[in-house]
């Protein structure tokens, strides 16, 4: 096997003969390692009957099969009514960023020219991950390796391509199914300055290279939009009375299209009137063997908002800068049969909830999905939002010089707004632990032990799998949570989410609920769809004297799925718990907390605007080693008010209320509770008059001062 590097043994005066002196190199980049095999050597025939020019280089890095009858990768120079073999290069993985990116460079140094067409040649399937049945531009069998487009190995390939090229590739051209698409094109926008792809499915002949390649040896002068609008033409004419589209982009243009959607978007508050142009769109689906569906994921990103006044929804007048910004995109387009309403570029707009919920985290992966507001789009446009935001943590806190804390967490993801929870408890105790090594803990109506599955040897709890459950996992005695407290366990599980012919949800659901008399039970969450591996699930706990955990799993009579399995619950009690109201920051400044050297433990919970709670974070623990100063609540006071101390336990201080100039304006003896109940007044009953005013701590051994604010409402 011979490296990639094999292309220097090219002789030196056949590399002088061509630098500088061609128009275009044509680098096709042919992936045939899987089912697409026997179509290569067609369609390098087509080639062969052009060949390569003075002006015009065409170069093709083939990869066959392993089960060819002569395998392995090799590179060709096209001429005409012949292939020059240039390098064979073995076994090479052609769905790795790099060997792309060494194929471009190897057309810099061996075929300079002043453009550079790069046509990537396989099976295609869009803006997908690389990973999985289907999801790939690039799929290499022998290495059982894909190359994707979300997650950025495409984008790579075309980074290193262009810094080897030092300027962008001229024009990106996909031989290969569903690449027209917006998410496609700005993945690659900033490499390349054309795309030419199709929104739909590709028939197996592919390009008609000899027509593509002819035009440009006939006039390697040509222009690169009158070349590419010949193409699509031509396109069009070489599978007349077919479903094809092919488009040609403009991709400089392409900023400003986001600058319109983003604008757009923003506007869009209800999206109801938008379902009748979703319903009327042009699509495009995978299955090559019946026509466009309105299910399909993809559609004609233009059409839908050419459909949209008509169709009752945001008015012309919201719509017509973003459809004048794509009408200077497209610079060629060709659309027939099933795909007449192609006009030159897709996006992804699942007809179901589900499947949009399904690729979402994929989708977010994408640079178009990070530069415009399209999933929060989507996400309203269903109005289902069932997904929860992901979990916080607690990362960092600064601590002032009276009691003061400010603490930050990290941003949950979700497609919705979220705001944030932030709870100060103390003293965390555990006060219950099962690891399911057996169910003694627990009444079962159909809940049994799994050896099957498990987070922690040699056994879960399980929730059976069948029609008509209404299995249950019910603790059988109530623990004590006079503050409230915190509730984790680990799950994972299959159940079956679908929709039925309506789009109404038709689900498996676990509930888990809480009651304080086993008989009104209350919800805290439900699982469904797929967890394949265990997670950690986390929830802040109400203040109850009797608290009963519930699990119930309920199944109707259609598919049934694995189920669920539960493993390692936990249940700490707090002495105290407060809590803020919901906050939109990632950050919270707490004033003048009390000694506490023990710590206080902080847990923050994100909510989504549809009510959806993401799991509670882990603890964050902070000590006060100080006491605090006195203070009122509210800050400031108008007439009655709590004034809060902080004092060791074996005192019994005075506390003396101060004017600024030091007259005594009230004094309470032996102080033995935290707050005093102050209704404003000076010793004789008379009310104080608005200021500033000392409050003095005074014990044995303990002094501690502080200020307080009395404001007439009015002023306030």
């Amino acid at each position: 096997m011979r490296g990639i590097g094999g292309w220097c043994a090219i002789p030196l005066f056949w590399l002088i003969t061509v630098a500088f002196s061609a128009q275009w190199t044509i680098g096709v980049y042919m992936c045939a390692d899987n089912g697409m095999n026997e179509q290569a050597n067609s369609d390098i025939a087509e080639m062969m009957a052009v060949g390569s020019s003075g002006s015009v280089n065409i170069v093709v890095q083939v990869d066959y099969a392993a089960w060819d009858t002569n395998p392995s990768c090799r590179r060709y120079y096209i001429k005409k009514n012949q292939k020059e073999l240039l390098a064979d290069l073995g076994e090479v993985d052609m769905a790795d960023s790099a060997t792309l990116a060494d194929f471009i460079a190897f057309l810099k140094k061996s075929f300079p020219a002043r453009n550079y067409f790069l046509i990537i040649w396989d099976h295609g399937n869009g803006w997908r991950a690389g990973y999985g049945p289907r999801r790939a531009v690039v799929i290499d069998e022998s290495h059982s390796h894909m190359m994707g487009v979300a997650g950025g190995e495409l984008a790579s390939a075309l980074r290193l391509g262009k810094k080897m090229l030092g300027r962008k590739i001229t024009v990106l051209g996909f031989d290969a199914c569903l690449m027209g698409s917006i998410e496609v094109a700005t993945e690659v926008m900033d490499y390349c300055d054309y795309l030419l792809a199709s929104e739909g499915l590709v028939g197996w002949e592919g390009f008609p290279y000899d027509d593509f390649f002819g035009k440009i040896v006939a006039n390697p002068a040509v222009t690169t939009e009158e070349l590419l609008k010949e193409m699509c033409a031509d396109y069009g004419k070489r599978n007349s009375g077919e479903d094809v589209c092919l488009s040609a982009i403009f991709l400089p243009q392409l900023p400003r299209v986001i600058n319109r959607i983003n604008a757009l978007c923003s506007t869009l508050s209800a999206v109801g009137d938008l379902r009748l142009a979703r319903e009327r769109v042009q699509t495009f689906g995978i299955d090559a063997s019946r026509p466009p569906a309105v299910t399909d994921e993809q559609i004609d990103f233009i059409h839908f908002w050419q459909l949209v006044p008509s169709a009752g929804g945001c008015g012309l007048s919201a719509v017509a800068p973003l459809l004048s910004a794509l009408d200077s995109l497209i610079i060629a387009n060709a659309a027939y049969g099933d795909y007449r309403n192609a006009r030159g570029v897709a996006a992804w707009f699942p007809y179901r909830y589900l499947s949009f919920k399904a690729k979402a985290a994929e989708y977010q992966e994408l640079v178009f999905a990070d530069s415009t507001p399209w999933l929060w789009f989507l996400n309203n446009y269903y109005s289902r939002d069932d997904v929860k935001p992901t979990q916080p943590e607690i990362l960092n806190h600064r601590t002032g010089n009276r009691n003061d804390i400010r603490l930050w967490w990290s941003k949950s993801y979700d497609l919705a707004p979220v705001t944030y929870i932030l709870y100060r408890v103390t003293e965390p105790e555990t006060v219950f632990f099962d690891c399911a090594a057996d169910l003694n803990n627990w009444q079962t109506e159909g809940w049994t032990l799994s050896t099957r599955y498990f987070h922690s040897a040699p056994f879960a709890f399980f929730s059976g799998s069948a029609a008509g459950l209404n299995s249950e996992l019910t603790l059988c005695e109530p623990l004590n949570l006079p503050a409230g407290g915190l509730l984790s366990f680990y799950a994972c599980y299959l159940t079956e989410e679908g929709e039925d012919s309506l789009s109404n949800p038709v689900r498996d659901v676990c509930y888990l609920e809480y009651s304080s008399d086993r008989s009104n039970w209350f919800p805290m969450d439900s699982f469904y769809g797929t967890k394949e591996f265990w997670d950690e699930f986390r929830y802040i706990l109400p203040p109850v004297s009797q608290f009963y955990l519930r699990f119930r799993y309920r199944t109707n009579g259609a598919i049934n799925y694995l189920g669920v399995f539960i493993d390692d619950l936990k249940v700490e009690r707090f002495s105290t718990s407060t809590s803020t109201s919901p906050v939109k920051d990632t950050t919270f400044y707490l004033f003048n907390l009390p000694r506490d050297t023990t710590g206080y433990y902080f847990l923050v919970v994100g909510v989504d605007s549809f009510g959806n709670f993401s799991s509670v974070s882990d603890y964050y623990q902070v000590k006060i080693k100080t006491f605090a100063e006195p203070y009122t609540r509210p800050a400031p006071f108008a007439d009655r008010c709590k004034i809060v101390l902080d004092f060791p336990e074996e005192e019994n201080p005075d506390v003396l209320i101060f004017t600024l100039s030091g007259t005594l304006v009230k004094r309470f003896h032996r102080v033995t509770s935290q707050e005093i109940d102050w209704d404003g007044r000076q010793e004789r009953g008379k009310e104080i008059a608005d200021g500033v005013y000392i409050v003095v701590v005074k014990g044995r051994n303990f002094r501690k001062i502080g200020k307080i604010a009395k404001v007439r409402t009015s002023w306030i």
